[in-house]
């Protein structure tokens, strides 16, 4: 077992005083219910009121709102009256005793104090809190692993969570246990335990201080012996050097957890199985030697896969909706080497489609239509050299139809992918492109002048590096509520092509380079997940290089600018549509960015139940700031020229992440006139709310 129990001769002290620490004013109560009015707490330093208030099965009232709803709607919609019960409320006065006391407050007082209305209708409760001292930790004893080969007890002690003079808390005594268990287990002792009527916390109340003893039975050392693989349905094509070459430990080896968890994920992210489990059983398959056989039981994915796909996603910060279809091989040639083919159709911006037009005159070259066409081959390969360090290789073929133009792209990428440690992954990527700009046949209605047209509508062939660190310790890959999510990327182009110019003297390039920083920060604002403050940061530079620095005819492909707006950027504005450059150059995108935004998510619905199918618990408010700008070159940037807008939206949890719906509105203009960039400065109505963008998404905004 994982935890260890306080000792029965404590526990049944603190259950004989536990009643004398509360303390009760008095109470009449009337025949009828009485609502709760409210709970007001006092005293309470080191938990917070919506702490011991969760904990509680005795609730405030809700508002006459909340009621009103419920009258109408029933537990569908909203809740009803709240009432006191004594018994109810004693239990959680017990419960409330034990939170402190599994938190070192075993002289905690709490006394309760009670306010009826005249009427006799509603009651105010009165909790004051005095914690008094907390106890503290004097001495730790590991006791068991006297006989335990190759175990420094004396580092144990050196490196334990718990030192002399910590806070008492059973979840850290709980924590430690396990970290100990841990390290023995993956010395050859992997069904190690600890004894619960022999482990044990006592408490001396002369000094309020605690003495620890863990007393562990770790069991008979093991080494790995042979391994068999159960392939569950079968398929001929796994074949056993696939799967061990996967697993980190090798027989004769002593027997660690550790390395069993890992070769269970090393399978699992292959993409063949289902399911891949690793068990080693006591006694029963081990004989006297101390030889533990091994059981690899994998469930094999389906080889062949072709699937139709409908897409939602927010590329470009603009909500996309396409279908698809796609073929996966799992084992593709062997080696556990995967191969996928997708074709994608996807529409941008749909809302903004003008289809009057669209279908009567000018079809799919429309201003407003946007949209990718999308073929595209990859193969992975897992354990590139190294089990930690993936390959891939995927060719694409692209149409990207803007306001304006068509890029269509061939796109030849090789990638590695390298785990350097549990929170901290690398990107390798090298890049060769084949890019092209068609305009539209009406390009009066660009503003650009013929001869910018003729430079953005130059062929291109570039060799692009690129190289991402990025660190990623955030709770949630969908709704993260706490950590960070930190990213470098840099890019460059046109160093292959310089070196080996003399072989293609005519192949058309750019040299360029280009460096991003982002960062995302959460943090849960109750520790309960009520209110989540979430932030995000992104900057960017870039510019041409060597002989294309100067050279007016060499352009940086529009498929690599910056751009701003849209429903995961500055969310006044749409997709594309904001930048500190001239109007009829917006289009073409920037080399520097900045931007960031902050949320407030806010679970407001929380205990409301269900409206009909949808889980009110599931709602949240969010409240947002944005604020950025895209620029052309470095001397042009000024702060005046940052852009800000707010905002509100809500949020609907599903089991692939969000819904969300954002409603923003401009309060800082910087490409209005002046006297018109303040919010202060326009009508709320005809100006504020008329030109506000509403978005709609797939995810979080970041």
């Amino acid at each position: 077992m994982k935890y260890i129990y306080i000792s029965l001769i404590t526990l049944w002290i603190l259950i004989l005083f536990f009643f004398s620490n509360i303390s009760f004013g008095q109470i009449i109560v009337p025949d009828r219910q009485i609502e709760i009015n409210k709970i007001k707490i006092n005293g309470n330093n080191y938990f917070e009121d919506s702490q011991i208030l969760e904990s509680f099965a005795t609730k405030e009232t809700p508002g006459a709102i909340s009621k009103f709803l419920y009258k109408l709607f029933g537990d569908k919609f909203g809740r009803s009256n709240e009432y006191f019960y004594e018994d109810v409320f004693l239990s959680d006065l017990e419960r409330l005793k034990q939170l402190y006391a599994d938190n070192g407050f075993f002289d905690v007082n709490i006394n309760v104090d009670y306010n009826i209305s005249k009427d006799t209708t509603r009651l105010d409760i009165y909790l004051n809190i005095v914690e008094n001292k907390r106890a503290t930790i004097d001495t730790v004893i590991y006791a068991g692993l006297e006989n335990c080969i190759d175990i420094n007890v004396k580092e144990l002690y050196a490196k334990s969570l718990i030192k002399k003079g910590s806070y008492y808390k059973k979840s850290l005594i709980n924590e430690e246990a396990n970290r100990v268990i841990d390290i023995i287990a993956n010395k050859g002792y992997p069904f190690i335990n600890i004894i619960p009527d022999s482990s044990k916390a006592e408490r001396y109340y002369s000094t309020n201080t605690f003495r620890i003893y863990y007393y562990f039975r770790p069991g008979q050392r093991f080494k790995f012996g042979d391994v068999s693989i159960l392939v569950e349905p079968k398929r001929p094509d796994i074949v056993p050097s696939i799967i061990e070459k996967y697993l980190e430990f090798q027989k004769g080896e002593l027997v660690s957890k550790s390395k069993i968890l890992t070769s269970e994920k090393n399978l699992n992210r292959l993409g063949l199985f289902e399911l891949a489990r690793i068990d080693v059983k006591e006694n029963s398959l081990a004989d006297s030697s101390g030889i533990m056989p091994v059981i690899v039981n994998l469930k094999p994915k389906n080889r062949h896969e072709l699937a139709p796909e409908v897409i939602f996603s927010d590329e470009d910060n603009t909500f996309n909706f396409g279908i698809g279809l796609g073929y996966t091989n799992r084992n593709f040639l062997g080696n556990a080497r995967n191969f996928t083919s997708r074709i994608r159709l996807n529409t941008q911006s749909i809302i903004d489609w003008n289809f009057k037009r669209v279908f009567r005159k000018t079809g799919l070259n429309d201003e407003t239509v946007q949209g990718l066409a999308e073929l595209n081959f990859q193969i992975i390969q897992p354990y590139f050299f190294t089990k930690s360090l993936n390959g891939s290789w995927t060719l694409s073929l692209l149409a990207d139809k803007k306001n304006y133009y068509f890029v269509t792209l061939i796109r030849n990428k090789i990638g590695l992918v390298n785990q350097f440690a549990t929170y901290t992954t690398g990107y390798f990527e090298w890049i060769l492109e084949r890019s092209n700009v068609n305009w539209l046949e009406d390009t009066t209605k660009t503003g650009l002048s013929l001869i910018r047209l003729r430079q953005e509508q130059q062929p291109q062939f570039n060799s692009i590096f690129n190289f991402t660190l990025q660190r990623d310790k955030t709770n949630d890959i969908f709704s993260p509520t706490e950590g960070f999510f930190h990213a470098v990327s840099f890019e460059e182009s046109g160093l292959m092509q310089s070196i080996f110019k003399n072989l293609q003297p005519d192949l058309p390039y750019t040299q360029f380079y280009k460096i991003t920083f982002f960062g995302r920060w959460y943090k849960d604002l109750t520790r309960r997940k009520f209110n989540i403050f979430a932030f995000k940061l992104k900057a960017g530079y870039q510019d041409k290089y060597g002989e294309s620095k100067d050279n007016p005819e060499k352009s940086i492909p529009l498929s690599r600018r910056f751009f701003a707006g849209g429903s995961g950027s500055i969310r006044a504005w749409k997709t594309r549509t904001l930048g500190a450059i001239p109007q009829h150059e917006i289009q073409l995108g920037g080399n520097i960015i900045f931007e960031g935004n902050a949320e407030f998510r806010v679970n407001h619905l929380r205990g409301f139940g269900k409206l009909w199918f949808l889980n009110l618990d599931n709602f949240w408010a969010v409240y947002f700031l944005d604020f950025g700008n895209v620029w052309s070159r470095l001397n042009d940037v000024k702060f005046s020229d940052i852009a800000v807008a707010s905002g509100f939206g809500i949020r609907y949890d599903t089991f692939v992440g969000p819904v969300r719906l954002d409603f923003a509105f401009r309060i800082y203009d910087p490409m209005e006139i002046q006297g018109k960039r303040w919010v202060t400065e326009r009508k709320f109505f005809k100006e504020i709310l008329y030109n506000g963008v509403l978005n709609f998404g797939i995810g979080h905004a970041f």
